[in-house]
This record gives structure tokens, C-alpha cells and sequence, in this order.
């Protein structure tokens, strides 16, 4: 292709920009349709969970010789002196963003499940996970 082809090619897609028609082929329906102001992109690329191979959100528990991290859509425990970790959370979602309560028995995260990000409690002697919010909202960044 010459110089001049290629530049027909740009001045062909910068008019159908131009146009509208380059929006309407470009656009992609979102992925948390409840998120519409004030920048939709901003929290969807912000917030929606990343798919990781390694640790992500770190939280310290207050023995400050152990975290819980997410990872892989799941909660895992580990100890510093450890290349051993724990799961904590199975199952069908994404969970991530946890914090640590200060007496080191709780742990809240956001799940994504469902096309919504909710807030769930997991409590680290029974194992047991308690839904914090519910409606199908957009939760994120839970602190005690």
C-alpha cells in the first residue's frame, strides 16, 4: 500500500468518526450498566476485578505477620515467613479488595457476581461469608 493509500484509509475512518457511524461500529455495551454518570469508563476500568496470576489488594491482619490477598478470584491467607498460602473463598464470582478487622477475626471484600459488585464478610474462625449489601449496586473498596 503507498503513502497515499494509507492516507485515504485515515481520511475514510476520521469522516465516519466525523459522521457518527465510527462510534456506532467502536461502542461496546458496558460491562456494570448501573454505573451511567459520571464517567462510566473511569469505574469500569477502575473497579471491575482484574483476572490475576499473582497477588492483588494486599490487607495486613493485625498480627502483622500474616495478609490476605486476592488472587485468581479468590481470598488467600499467608503468613511472611510462609510460601504457603491458604484459600479462603471458593466458588462462582470474583473476590477481591479485602480489609483486615482490628481484632483480626474478620474480613470484608467486594464479590463481582452477577453483573454487581456487593460487600461480603468472611469470618476467619468459622469460614463462614455473610452478604453485606444486595440489589445488584456497584460496592467497592470496603474499610472497616
Amino acid at each position: 500500500m503507498s503513502f497515499r493509500g494509507s492516507f485515504r484509509g485515515i481520511a475514510l475512518v476520521s469522516f465516519l468518526c466525523w459522521c457518527g457511524v465510527g462510534t456506532l461500529l467502536g461502542q461496546r455495551d458496558p460491562v456494570l450498566k448501573q454505573i451511567d454518570l459520571p464517567h462510566p469508563y473511569y469505574f469500569r476500568e477502575m473497579y471491575l476485578p482484574q483476572l490475576t496470576t499473582g497477588p492483588s489488594a494486599v490487607a495486613w491482619l493485625p498480627d502483622s505477620r500474616s495478609v490476605v490477598y486476592s488472587m485468581a478470584g479468590a481470598l488467600w491467607r499467608q503468613t511472611v515467613e510462609s510460601n504457603v498460602a491458604e484459600q479462603l473463598t471458593d466458588g462462582p464470582g470474583y473476590d477481591y479488595q479485602p480489609d483486615c478487622a482490628r481484632d483480626g477475626r474478620w474480613v470484608i471484600y467486594t464479590k463481582y457476581d452477577h453483573d454487581a459488585l456487593e460487600l461480603r464478610a468472611l469470618d476467619l474462625q468459622t469460614r463462614e461469608t455473610r452478604q453485606l449489601t444486595r440489589g445488584g449496586a456497584v460496592n467497592v473498596e470496603p474499610r472497616f
